[in-house]
C-alpha cells in the first residue's frame, strides 16, 4: 500500500510566527511538504500600495525570512519541499529575493519555481460591458460602479498549475493567489499522482488543505474551550497525513502545545464554508454531508468520507478598488456611569463636526467592554455598573478633508470630554485609504496559469526521488495533558444547562460582508436540541435581525453541527469585528429555553 504524504503548515496569515516553519522541521524532519499562507481577501491591496511605492515590492517580505530560517535544516540533508502563495502580487520578486538569500548561504542548489497567470485587473479594466459573472457576488452590484477604482483583480487559481511545478523539480513553489486549500491539493495530487477528474480524491485534499490552512486554529488556537487547551505558549501547527485514497489523519509535531482532538478539527471544518453540500474551490466541488470525524490515539484525528463533483467552470475572483479614507481612535473613559459618558462623549465629536460641515458615508461610536461586538449592542441599563470602557469612533468617507477633520476632532475630549478621560499617548488617529473587496467570477478559459522554474545557480544539482523516502509516521505525544470528557459540561448551580455553550462549541468568520457562525454539539446526543432549539427565529432575535430571509441554517448530522450563514451583517467595515470573529461568542450565550 502507497504510504500517507505528510504535509505541514506554518503559516496561517500574513504576521503569523516566521520562526514556525523551522521549529516543525526540528520536531519532524521528514515531512514531505510545508505550506505558508500569507494571503487573506484584503492583502492584495495592501501589496499594491508597497508596489506602488517600489516596483519590486508587491509580496509579504516575511516570506524571506522564512526561507532565511530554514538554510540550516536543508544545509543539513532535509528534503522538505516548501509551497507558499507568499509571491502575492510579484511572485518573481519574492522568489528572487529568496533565491539570493539561499545562494549567500551556499544553499543555491534548492529549486525555486513561481506560478502566476492570477492577475486579472487589466481584463476587467478593458472590458466595456457589464458581464453578469463581474457583478459583485455579495451585493449584485455591476462592476462599472468601481472600474475605474480598482486596484487589485486576482483569481483563485487551483492545485495543478503547483503540481505542475513540483514535478518540475522544484524544491520551493512560490505562488500569487491561490485558493488557501490549494496548495495542500497540489502536494497531495502530485505525490499520489492523481488525475485532475478524480473529485473524490481531489475534495479530500481540499478537506485537508482547508483544516491546516488557518495554521494553529485546529490545534487548539481561538477554539471555544481555549482556556483547557495545554501549553497555548507553544502551540503546535498542524500536520495532515493524506493517504492515496484521501482519507487522512491531522495530527501535530511532537513536543508542542496545543491538542488536535475531534471538536477541535470539527470547528475547523465548519469555519467559513458556506453551504456545506457545496463547497466550492476552483479543484473539486465538495461536500462535506459525508465526512466522518474520529479520534484514533493521542492528538490524531481521521477525516474521511469527502465527496466530490466537478469544479466550478469559473474561477472566483478577489478584486478591490479604492473606496476614500478612514480613521479610527480611541481613547479610555474610567469612572461612574463610564459607558454613557463615553457614549455621550462619541456622538458629542460627531455632532460638533457635522455642524462644522463635516459629514461622513460611514460612522461608528463603539464601547469596547461594553457590547460592542455584539450586533445588537448593550443597553445602558446592561451596562451601567461598568466603571471603565474603551470608547472607539471611527469614520469613513470619499474626501480625506473630511475623515482628517476627524482626526483632529478627538483629541480635545481630552480636556472637554468626561472625567476619566485618558489614553491619548497615541496621539491622534491616522488617515488611512481604503480599500474595499469585490468578489465576482470570471470564465476558466480567459485565465492562463503560468509555471517557470528559475535558473539554478548550481548547475550539477541533481534531483532526488522524494517518493523513495522512508518517514516515520506520528507517534503518541510525549507530552502529557488531559482532554476534556464530553460529559464535563459546565454546569449552573441548578445543575441544568443554562446557555448555548453548554451544549455546544461555535467558531465564526467572514465571507466578504456575510458570516458563517459553526455551531457543533459537545456531545453526539444534543446534536437534536441544537437542532429543535437553535433556530433561525431564535438566532435572528439573539443577534438582533430583524430579516429572518437573510439566513440560512445548514444541518450537517454527520458532523452534529449547524451552520448559519447570516448575509449583510458585516456590511459595516467600521465596527471592531469587521470579520465576524466574534459572532461565534455572542451566539454561544444565548440562553438555552427551558425544555433543555
Amino acid at each position: 500500500m502507497p504510504r500517507s504524504v505528510r504535509i505541514g503548515n506554518a503559516h496561517g496569515f500574513w504576521g503569523d510566527r516566521i520562526e514556525a516553519a523551522a521549529e516543525m522541521l526540528a520536531a519532524e524532519p521528514a515531512l514531505d511538504y510545508v505550506t505558508l499562507d500569507f494571503l487573506a481577501e484584503v492583502s492584495m491591496s495592501l501589496l499594491a500600495v508597497q508596489r506602488s511605492r517600489e516596483p519590486s515590492a508587491g509580496w509579504p517580505r516575511d516570506v524571506v525570512e522564512v526561507v532565511r530560517s530554514l538554510i540550516p535544516y536543508w544545509s543539513s540533508g532535509g528534503r522538505c519541499r516548501l509551497i507558499t502563495n507568499g509571491g502575492g502580487l510579484n511572485p518573481l520578486a519574492c522568489a528572487q529575493a529568496c533565491q539570493q538569500v539561499l545562494q549567500d548561504a551556499g544553499c543555491g542548489d534548492r529549486v525555486i519555481a513561481i506560478v502566476d497567470g492570477d492577475d486579472v485587473l487589466e481584463l476587467l479594466r478593458a472590458e466595456t460591458v457589464d458581464a453578469p459573472r463581474r457583478r459583485n457576488l455579495d451585493t449584485n452590484e455591476p462592476l462599472s460602479s468601481v472600474r475605474d477604482r480598482l486596484v487589485t483583480a486576482n483569481a483563485y487559481l487551483g492545485a495543478q498549475p503547483l503540481a505542475e511545478a513540483l514535478a518540475l523539480g522544484a524544491d520551493i513553489v512560490i505562488t500569487g493567489r491561490v485558493a488557501d486549500p490549494s496548495l495542500t491539493v497540489a502536494a497531495c495530487a502530485h505525490f499520489h499522482g492523481w488525475a485532475w477528474d478524480d473529485w473524490s480524491r481531489l475534495a479530500g485534499a481540499t478537506v485537508a488543505g482547508h483544516l491546516i490552512e488557518c495554521g494553529t486554529q485546529v490545534t487548539g488556537g481561538i477554539s471555544t474551550d481555549w482556556r483547557s487547551v495545554p501549553n497555548v505558549d507553544r502551540i503546535g501547527f498542524p500536520i495532515v497525513e493524506v493517504a492515496e485514497d484521501a482519507s487522512f489523519v491531522v495530527t501535530k509535531p511532537h513536543g508542542t502545545g496545543g491538542w488536535v482532538i475531534e471538536q477541535t478539527v470539527k470547528e475547523q471544518l465548519v469555519y467559513e464554508i458556506g453551504d456545506p453540500g457545496a463547497y466550492l474551490s476552483p479543484d473539486a466541488s465538495v461536500s462535506f454531508l459525508s465526512l466522518q470525524v474520529t479520534e484514533e490515539g493521542c492528538d490524531r484525528v481521521r477525516v474521511s468520507g469527502a465527496i466530490g463533483r466537478p469544479a466550478p467552470s469559473t474561477y472566483k475572483v478577489s478584486a478591490t478598488y479604492r473606496g476614500g479614507f478612514r480613521a479610527a481612535g480611541e481613547l479610555t473613559i474610567c469612572g461612574v456611569d463610564a459607558v454613557a459618558k463615553a457614549r455621550r462623549a462619541g456622538h458629542a465629536v460627531l455632532e460638533r463636526l457635522r455642524h462644522d460641515g463635516a459629514t461622513f458615508r460611514e460612522s461608528v461610536v463603539e464601547c469596547l467592554g461594553a457590547g460592542a461586538c455584539d450586533p445588537r449592542g448593550m443597553s445602558e441599563v446592561a451596562t451601567e455598573h461598568l466603571t471603565e470602557t474603551v470608547l472607539r469612533i471611527a469614520v469613513a468617507d470619499d474626501s480625506r478633508d473630511a475623515v482628517e477633520r476627524f482626526s483632529r476632532g478627538l483629541m480635545p475630549l481630552i480636556t472637554a470630554g468626561p472625567p476619566g478621560t485618558t489614553g491619548y499617548a497615541a496621539g491622534r488617529p491616522r488617515v488611512q485609504p481604503v480599500f474595499r473587496y469585490w468578489p465576482c467570477l470570471i470564465e476558466r478559459d480567459r485565465v492562463t496559469p503560468r509555471v517557470e522554474v528559475l535558473a539554478s545557480s548550481d548547475p550539477k544539482r541533481q534531483q532526488d526521488s522524494v517518493s523513495g523516502m522512508t518517514l516515520a509516521t506520528g507517534g503518541a505525544e510525549s507530552m502529557s495533558r488531559a482532554i476534556p470528557a464530553a460529559s464535563a459540561v459546565p454546569l449552573t448551580n441548578s445543575g441544568r444547562r443554562s446557555k448555548l455553550s453548554d451544549i455546544a462549541t461555535a467558531r465564526s468568520g467572514d465571507k466578504g460582508i456575510h458570516a458563517n457562525i459553526g455551531v457543533i454539539a459537545r456531545r453526539a446526543d444534543d446534536f437534536d436540541r441544537l437542532c429543535r432549539h437553535v433556530t433561525i427565529e431564535r438566532v435572528a432575535a439573539h443577534l438582533g435581525i430583524d430579516d429572518l430571509d437573510r439566513i440560512q441554517r445548514y444541518e450537517l448530522p454527520n458532523l452534529e453541527a449547524l451552520n448559519f450563514v447570516i448575509r449583510g451583517i458585516l456590511a459595516n467595515s467600521l465596527r471592531v469585528d469587521a470579520q465576524g470573529k466574534t459572532l461565534g461568542q455572542v451566539l454561544l450565550m444565548m440562553p438555552l429555553t427551558e425544555c433543555l
